[in-house]
């Protein structure tokens, strides 16, 4: 089966045999990719019998061994030593899921806010495993955090930055303009402190 760049980039993140949890699985391609092709145990979940008619419609297609649950969020699962993957969501969206005592390893991209989940995740007592960023027509940052011991972590120097250089650039140029279209001056500062963060990491890189 084929797959788009950023669902194949959150599967090869993924250990072979490992058991998935997949939150707000959509079409549940992922899991029925991963139990394809790394052999894992999946549970694709969503909040609604009619947001998994799809995902089920595709499992019998692909004749893929993946189970479906109705739940809202992780709300009545039981979590062992599965890898719980929550992606295509806002970051409130996310941050509220994760709000219950969870030390699994979670792999995460968000819509939306990168800031706030980062900063979330490191407070938690998360560190950050592993994070690629990908370009399927818009840039993807996909970041694969483990349970630190419950030791808050600062692994970046801004929690706007990754260490891929042309998101980056992206991200300063996208700030710029913000800045540049702006005409409250509290937020113009705002965009100003990120716009010197990114520089400064940029700086850095070129060193």
């Amino acid at each position: 089966m084929r797959i788009s760049k950023r669902l194949k980039a959150i599967c090869e993140l993924v250990p072979e045999n490992s058991k998935v949890i997949d939150v707000g699985a959509d079409h549940a391609l992922v899991d029925i990719y991963l139990n394809k092709n790394k052999n894992c145990t999946c549970l694709a979940t969503d909040i609604s019998s009619k947001a998994l008619g799809q995902a089920k419609e595709n499992i019998k297609k692909y004749k893929a061994n993946v189970q479906t649950k109705v739940t809202d969020g992780l709300k009545d699962i039981r979590l062992e030593d599965q890898i719980v993957i929550i992606t295509g969501m806002g970051a409130t969206t996310i941050v509220k899921i994760l709000m219950r005592n969870i030390k699994n390893d979670i792999i995460i991209s968000s819509h939306t806010n990168l800031p706030l989940i980062r900063q979330f995740m490191l407070k938690k007592g998360y560190r950050i495993h592993k994070e690629v960023v990908i370009k399927d027509k818009f840039y993807y940052v996909i970041t694969y955090y483990k349970y630190n011991q419950g030791k808050k972590t600062n692994t970046y120097v801004s929690p706007f930055l990754t260490d891929d250089e042309d998101y980056m650039k992206h991200l300063l140029k996208h700030y710029q303009i913000k800045y540049d279209n702006e005409t409250n001056i509290i937020s113009k500062v705002k965009y100003k402190m990120i716009i010197k963060k990114i520089n400064k990491a940029l700086e850095k890189k070129e060193q």
